[in-house]
């Protein structure tokens, strides 16, 4: 099944949308984990926020191409 969102006359394929909102949920999280100091017990924070942004954008892929 291929997912395809027209924007301002341009076809583009919905998995740009799904990882362009999940980019923007990835900041917002890094944001609250940094202030709650999440980073401070993790060994890699930067393995550590690239495996969240894995986890948040596979998700939301699943629940729309499930």
């Amino acid at each position: 099944m291929n997912l395809i969102v027209s924007f301002l006359g341009i076809q583009i394929p919905a998995l740009i949308v799904i990882f362009l909102c999940a980019g923007l949920i990835q900041v917002l999280l890094n944001k609250v984990l940094a202030d709650l100091g999440v980073y401070e017990f993790v060994w890699h924070p930067g393995l550590f926020r690239t495996a969240l942004f894995v986890c948040v954008f596979t998700s939301f892929s699943l629940l729309i191409y499930k």
